[in-house]
C-alpha cells in the first residue's frame, strides 16, 4: 500500500512563500463592514467596498449591484454579489464577511496564504 499523502496546513503557507504567492494578488481593503446587519442595510457598505477593491466600478451607482446572503456559515456571512457594468457585462463573486473575534481562531494570514495557493491550483 502507498504512503498516505496528509494535507498539512503550515506546509501549504511555506510552498506558496517559496513559489512567489503573495497576499498582494488577492485584492484587499480596509473598509470594515457590521455583517449583523441586515442585506439592505450592508448594500451600502458592500458597494463600497467593491469600490475600493475594484476601481473600474467607481463610477457605477447602487442600481448597478445586487446582494444576497447564501446560507451555512457559521461565523462568517457569505454574500452573492452580482455587478453589471454600463456595457451589460455581469461578474458574479462572493464576498465573505468575518464574523466577530474570529481572528482569535483563525490564522487570517495563513488562510489567505492557503487561499492564494489555491487560487492557482
Amino acid at each position: 500500500m502507498g504512503a498516505l499523502n496528509i494535507w498539512n496546513a503550515i506546509e501549504i503557507p511555506r510552498e506558496a512563500q517559496e513559489n512567489g504567492s503573495s497576499e498582494s494578488e488577492i485584492p484587499s481593503s480596509s473598509i470594515s463592514i457590521d455583517h449583523s446587519l441586515s442585506v439592505p442595510e450592508i448594500k451600502p457598505h458592500i458597494v463600497e467596498l467593491l469600490k475600493d477593491l475594484f476601481k473600474k466600478w467607481t463610477e457605477l451607482d447602487s442600481s448597478h449591484f445586487s446582494i444576497e446572503t447564501v446560507s451555512g456559515g457559521i461565523t462568517n456571512l457569505l454574500l452573492k454579489v452580482t455587478v453589471a457594468d454600463e456595457h451589460e457585462e455581469i461578474v458574479k463573486m462572493t464576498v465573505r464577511l468575518f464574523g466577530p473575534n474570529t481572528e482569535y481562531v483563525i490564522n487570517r494570514e495563513r488562510e489567505l496564504l492557503v487561499s492564494c495557493t489555491l487560487y492557482k491550483v
